[in-house]
């Protein structure tokens, strides 16, 4: 490997490592790092803590899986747009048996997704965990 070679792995995985720090930092404040399990918080401190050059494809994989449960479980707007589309289709398909013909339409708003996952998010509702 040549040194230039050896400088770009190193500055790569530098910022993979401080990248991971961050994404557990925000979890823990969030508090979504508690619903990972003891194998993927493992992985997660090991790759920070260990010399690792991130070579292997699977271990990548795996670190971006886990990332993304991260950030899903976040307070993010992505987070909150998933929860609030299962809201709004619950809500939608309770109208509709209910006779409400119109609210199939709600399935498809995304402010209305978007409102109802941040409330879903709020931690004075309490249906963080739908």
């Amino acid at each position: 490997m040549h040194s230039s070679e050896h400088v770009a792995q190193s500055i790569f995985s530098q910022q993979v490592k401080s990248r991971i720090k961050l994404a557990i930092t925000n979890a823990k404040r969030r508090g979504a790092w508690f619903s990972l399990d003891r194998k993927e918080k493992s992985i997660l401190y090991l790759s920070v803590k260990l010399r690792l050059k991130f070579e292997s494809l699977d271990l990548l994989r795996s670190l971006a899986s886990i990332l993304k449960r991260l950030e899903e479980k976040g307070e993010t707007v992505y987070a909150w747009f998933q929860r609030g589309i299962r809201l709004a289709w619950a809500f939608s398909d309770f109208a509709v048996s209910c006779g409400n013909t119109t609210a199939k339409a709600w399935r498809n708003d995304r402010s209305y997704a978007l409102f109802l996952g941040r409330i879903a998010s709020s931690p004075r509702v309490g249906v963080a965990a739908i």
